[in-house]
């Protein structure tokens, strides 16, 4: 994972924090909500200086900050393992579950809705390379569409427009997505586990993308008046 450290963009001491972390966050929930809890991605994240700063945004993350950076490394593999095994049980759409973790099921709506999330990140110019085939509308899908727009946003705008644009994609993926079915997904998830780790993610989850459109917003007012002041 290869996060820049110089953005291109001129940031308001206001949003700096928020922007340096959103993206971290974001990667985040997406290594947990799409793959395993290995041995190398827990460590990958442990070791990961920027984690403090990220989960302090959050009550959750705070949570999952305890409960990954408290643990001996000798009892790693021991918690790795019944960790992936609560991954499996609670994750695995073939199996006996209430959750699943994609938004046509939790709105109710028919598997070709896909084809709606494939045209926005097409419209967007982003192919998913889904190494464990995914569906568009899969979680950890529609949070990595938000992690590679973040991205794109801090680091490769060069100008006020075009950071512009690219929020305003984002702020309607969360409010025509993402904050349209995640609320239900973690409730579901809360009732069904006691793991900290999901429980963390959980928690995190559904404090930050509502924190996360309130911040794009008042970036997009902030922006709206550096644009009217140099017209």
């Amino acid at each position: 994972m290869t996060i820049p450290t110089v953005p291109s963009l001129v940031v308001p001491e206001a949003f700096s924090r928020w922007l340096e972390s959103r993206g971290l966050i974001y990667q985040l929930l997406v290594d947990f909500y799409g793959r395993k809890p290995s041995l190398s991605l827990v460590a990958q994240w442990i070791r990961n200086r920027q984690l403090g700063v990220a989960a302090e945004m959050t009550e959750g993350g705070r949570e999952l900050k305890r409960y990954l950076c408290s643990q001996e490394p000798s009892a790693l593999p021991q918690i790795c393992e019944r960790e992936t095994r609560e991954y499996m049980r609670l994750m695995n759409e073939r199996a006996a579950s209430t959750i699943v973790a994609r938004e046509a099921a939790e709105l109710g709506r028919e598997e070709e809705f896909c084809n709606v999330l494939s045209d926005v990140y097409a419209s967007a110019g982003i192919v998913f390379k889904k190494c464990g085939g995914e569906a568009d509308d899969h979680i950890s899908i529609e949070l990595e569409f938000m992690a590679v727009m973040h991205e794109r946003m801090l680091y490769n705008s060069f100008s006020i427009r075009s950071a512009m644009e690219l929020l305003e994609i984002q702020e309607r993926f969360l409010e025509e997505h993402l904050l349209r079915w995640t609320p239900q997904f973690c409730e579901r998830l809360n009732a069904a586990t006691d793991s900290p780790l999901y429980l963390g993610l959980s928690h995190m989850l559904e404090e930050f993308l509502p924190q996360d459109l309130q911040m794009l917003r008042a970036w997009k007012t902030s922006l709206e008046s550096s644009a009217a002041t140099m017209a």
